[in-house]
């Protein structure tokens, strides 16, 4: 709708429900429990009963996230396709239940709404009865949003002291592992999850099974996630390597860095606790013996796997057709082999010749060096001009960093800036005439005065990076950077692996001594064939 006429319709005595609007509701509970999601149900019947007895509204569209934290928005499907709807002009209005329902974060609040206006839509908060399209809302909106954003760090404190008491008493804590179900802290087998649990650390000690195969086991016998899909290696990988299947406590392995986004970091080892449990609470799997045995082998096998790659430019040089060259016959990768006599001359073959010889697979053997003559003249073909690449390449860069810096560009922020001060010294007006309490005034006031910091050090960060001379330095900088990069003969790996996506090998004719290559790339250009005969 056309925000402006509507407040001026709306100061002329008019209501929302004498507007003829296209009206869309939103719900989210942040638990996928029964009793939430029927909550969340009996909203959206509230909703819908609301609308249709509105004679100048239609009802267009619900709108509900189940189990989601409202603290971080990239989360809620639902939330941004409704965005995406406003955006495209199929709504006027939103209804929603409170603020708290609509965002836990003050920032998010106020720009979604924001945002929102601009589309030419409305936000109207029921329980709190603030209507975004009253120009008086923001600073309403602004009060409620840092509320309901404290209420999340005091629930993170009380969840934080729950943990505690949990560790204390040795209560099992985090979510529900795979195999077992927790109740009060205390874990219960799933007897058909624990039957997988077993099968993977009896074909894991075998030594004759890695966690790719025995995924592919699990999921033959019918063993998968409890959201029905085959296990993958990181998944299996840790519960290899989880004490909790042996039946060991364990607690205080992380802690959640900020309320706000979540994110969880590793707290020091000697803060860890991972001990026998004694209080009956978690029963084992697996006995110690073969869990212990697991790990064993697990870490050896990753030695191995790391003796030789110090580093990502070591592996490119060393393995850099890893996972690229196919073959068409048996659809398996070929791996390095530079063993014994081949040490000073290394070959690529097919994993079922490796596994069974000649009876296996008869796509023909390639030589390494035969690979890099090929690919660092197909290489040098795709980069027939550096010089214009590197240019190309440093504008884009120099126009990042000016026009389009994460951090916005001088003039924005210098916008933003004039605003907050404004804000603020209408703020100090409201509280001179007592139009607000102190209470109100000294939280909104602190939050104004933490995004004019920012602001102004955005401002600061930016006008060192338009410097004329710094930029010339970094010019410079880059563009030797990006003429060792591009040495092809040198980082033939590195290169092969950004342009290459994938190489398919089969005979010509079913001869052995003529083969074909056919190369897909990672970008949009048709795949090549090439002849070695």
């Amino acid at each position: 709708m056309d925000i402006l006429k509507a407040r001026t319709e709306l100061m002329q005595g008019k209501t929302i429900y004498d507007m003829n609007l296209r009206v869309v509701d939103y719900g989210r509970v942040s638990t996928d429990k029964d009793d939430q999601i029927n909550s969340i149900k009996n909203q959206i019947n509230y909703f819908s009963d609301m609308i249709s007895s509105v004679e100048t509204w239609v009802h267009v569209g619900s709108f509900a996230d189940e189990g989601i934290s409202g603290t971080q928005v990239s989360k809620r499907e639902e939330f941004l396709r409704m965005i995406e709807q406003a955006r495209l002009g199929n709504i006027d209005l939103i209804l929603t239940k409170e603020v708290s329902r609509f965002a836990r974060n003050t920032i998010d609040s106020i720009n979604y709404t924001q945002i929102l206006l601009k589309y030419g839509v409305a936000v109207y908060f029921l329980s709190d009865n603030i209507n975004t399209i009253y120009p008086d809302s923001e600073f309403r909106l602004t009060l409620m949003a840092s509320m309901a954003q404290d209420e999340v760090r005091k629930l993170s404190e009380r969840v934080k002291f729950g943990v505690k008491r949990s560790i204390k008493d040795r209560k099992v804590g985090g979510s529900s592992l795979y195999g077992y179900h927790k109740q009060n802290g205390v874990l219960t087998i799933i007897k058909e999850e624990a039957e997988a649990v077993e099968m993977l650390f009896t074909l894991y000690i075998s030594k004759s099974y890695g966690l790719k195969r025995i995924s592919e086991e699990l999921f033959k016998h019918g063993y998968k996630t409890r959201k029905g899909k085959i296990f993958s290696e990181p998944t299996l990988k840790k519960m290899l390597q989880n004490p909790r299947y042996k039946g060991y406590y364990t607690a205080n392995l992380t802690e959640v860095e900020d309320y706000k986004t979540h994110k969880k970091r590793a707290k020091p080892k000697e803060e860890w606790i991972i001990e026998k449990d004694t209080k009956g609470n978690i029963p084992p799997i697996v006995s110690e013996d073969i869990w212990n045995k697991a790990n064993k082998i697990y870490n050896e096998r990753y030695k191995k796997k790391n003796k030789n790659v110090l580093n990502k430019e070591t592996f490119l040089l060393e393995k850099k057709y890893t996972s690229k060259i196919v073959c068409k016959e048996h659809n398996r990768f070929f791996i390095k082999c530079a063993n014994g006599k081949r040490k000073n001359n290394p070959v690529w073959l097919c994993n079922e010749y490796l596994r069974h010889g000649l009876k296996g697979c008869k796509t023909p053997i390639l030589k390494e060096e035969k690979l890099d003559e090929i690919f660092i003249n197909i290489i040098s073909c795709l980069l027939k001009d550096k010089k214009t690449i590197i240019d190309l390449t440093i504008k884009d860069y120099i126009s990042i960093i000016r026009d389009k810096n994460p951090l916005g560009n001088i003039e924005s922020l210098k916008a933003k800036l004039y605003e907050q001060e404004k804000k603020h010294k209408r703020l100090l007006e409201m509280s001179l005439k007592e139009m607000i309490t102190d209470e109100e005034y000294l939280s909104e006031n602190k939050i104004i005065k933490e995004e004019i910091k920012n602001i102004k050090k955005n401002i600061s960060i930016l006008e060192i990076e338009d410097d004329l001379p710094y930029l010339n330095s970094l010019v410079k900088q880059i563009a030797k950077e990006f003429e060792l990069m591009l040495d092809i003969k040198e980082n033939i790996g590195m290169l092969f692996n950004l342009f290459i996506k994938k190489v398919v090998v089969s005979k010509i004719n079913d001869d052995r001594h003529h083969v074909n290559l056919n190369i897909f790339f990672n970008f949009k250009r048709e795949n090549q064939e090439y002849i070695i005969n």
